[in-house]
């Protein structure tokens, strides 16, 4: 598995927060791991914490940043466990300080050397010999921006951080088509004053539905929350209502799920994101993985892998995209030389990015043995029925909310590294009580924390 100079090679696709901390963690074992190559497709670091203009209708922007966008988690639970913000930027900071915080990572730890920009990996290969997934290398094809033709090169391994912010999802509504407002998702929102004087109505509660929504109350004629959840337990600002989800549009109005109209001239779906790995899509040769032979299209040029194989597992979609099999939400079952850092959702992201990657290291590294791939894929259908039989939707397999806490301690205890001190689950679940209480004046508490298990607010 290993090269000739007896260390592993390994490449890391994306420079977001997640692809800056597997290069870190890797630099920082230089006697086993030859220096990462990190794959960026843009001209800069920070992935979707880098802010776009864009337009509201230029969904292929890849950042989902709105101008005014603050962190709705505390910086002091945000950070990398060995890398710390500017004790001056305050506990919720504006998007902007949080990409100054992962330039100054990338520079102060030596990353940037090792990151190929404006460089877009078009396909991953496994490269399959005798017969043995478990320590299958890959060929990587590459193409930098100008070039003519791809490059391949080979990798002991690979890790995904490519995120899942970037792909809007838009669920099917009868009669869409026919109405004539304005159409967007909050993916290429950026301000709230050009929807000054509309009557707007948001799709979704999450944190950019409550966010925008507020945002927009100060401009629009009305706003519309439509959702699906439990009432909203805080005060509206006066033209700010609350609505059942949205079912059917017509030109001039939309109709909730309870038979409520809603006269608007402006629909955001705030609904969230697809799983997006373009160098992923599902190409069959036989019902089985192509070898190296079959997988050359037309002009000999790569074609993408079936990684996405196994229909019985994923079902026809997963409804906001697709994954692989993963084992512990992180490894490849049946090829763990691959893994998805950051798959993911509803988490404190950069401390379990770090532990996802200090997990798969210990793996590469044989310091944590992995059950054989046929079992990993059993377990990971059992999660899947299971998740299943408990009534949730498949979008949500990996979400993990309150069990991020007990999932990065599993990967503590197995792989054998520090863990996350109890401190930060503390203060996260403060931080959703005085999120819910009110989401308009939570970003203004400071969080101090004493000790590994203490935290205290230092002001208000």
């Amino acid at each position: 598995m290993k090269m000739a100079s007896g260390k592993l090679r390994v490449a890391v696709i994306g420079a977001g927060a997640a692809g800056l901390c597997c290069a870190h963690n890797l630099l920082a074992r230089p006697s086993i791991y030859e220096a990462p190559v990190v794959f960026e497709t843009t001209g800069q670091v920070g992935g979707t914490w880098v802010y776009t203009e864009g337009s509201e209708t230029n969904s292929h922007v890849h950042s989902s940043m709105y101008r005014d966008l603050r962190t709705n988690l505390p910086k002091e639970i945000m950070e990398f466990p060995d890398f710390s913000f500017d004790p001056s930027v305050p506990s919720f900071p504006h998007h902007s300080k949080v990409l100054e915080y992962l330039e100054d990572y990338t520079d102060k730890l030596g990353i940037r050397p090792h990151i190929r920009f404006n460089c877009t990996v078009e396909v991953i290969s496994p490269v399959l010999g005798d017969g043995d997934s478990v320590q299958v290398p890959w060929e990587v094809t590459f193409r930098t921006q100008g070039d003519a033709h791809p490059v391949t090169q080979r990798f002991e391994a690979v890790m995904v951080c490519a995120g899942h912010y970037s792909k809007p999802y838009i669920p099917d509504i009868a009669g869409m088509e026919t109405f004539q407002g304005q159409v967007l998702h909050s993916h290429v929102y950026r301000y709230p004053e050009v929807f000054s004087s509309r009557s707007v109505v948001l799709l979704g509660s999450g944190p950019s539905g409550v966010d925008i929504a507020m945002e927009l109350a100060s401009y629009a004629k009305e706003v519309t929350l439509s959702h699906r959840g439990s009432p909203l337990q805080w005060t509206l600002p006066k033209n700010v209502s609350l609505a059942p989800a949205v079912v059917h549009a017509a030109p001039h109005t939309l109709t909730c799920s309870d038979g409520t109209e809603l006269k608007a001239d402006t629909l955001i779906f705030c609904t969230g994101y697809k799983y997006n790995y373009p160098f992923l899509v599902p190409a069959r040769s036989n019902g089985h993985l192509a070898s190296s032979q079959e997988s050359l299209g037309a002009n000999n040029n790569p074609q993408p892998f079936n990684l996405l194989e196994d229909d019985e597992f994923l079902g026809p979609d997963m409804g906001q995209g697709h994954l692989p099999p993963l084992y512990k939400h992180l490894i490849h079952a049946r090829y763990p030389t691959l893994c998805f850092i950051g798959a993911c959702k509803k988490v404190v992201p950069f401390p379990l990015f770090n532990c996802q990657a200090l997990f798969f290291l210990a793996v590469l590294e044989g310091k944590c043995q992995l059950p054989r791939p046929s079992q990993m894929l059993s377990e990971s259908r059992e999660e899947l029925k299971k998740h299943l039989r408990d009534g949730l939707p498949l979008k949500y397999l990996h979400r993990l909310e309150r069990d991020q806490w007990k999932y990065n301690r599993c990967l503590e205890e197995t792989a054998g590294f520090e863990p996350l001190p109890p401190v930060l689950e503390k203060i996260y679940e403060a931080c959703k009580s005085f999120r819910k209480a009110d989401p308009t004046s939570y970003r203004e508490l400071n969080f101090q924390i004493v000790n590994k298990d203490q935290f205290r607010i230092i002001s208000s």
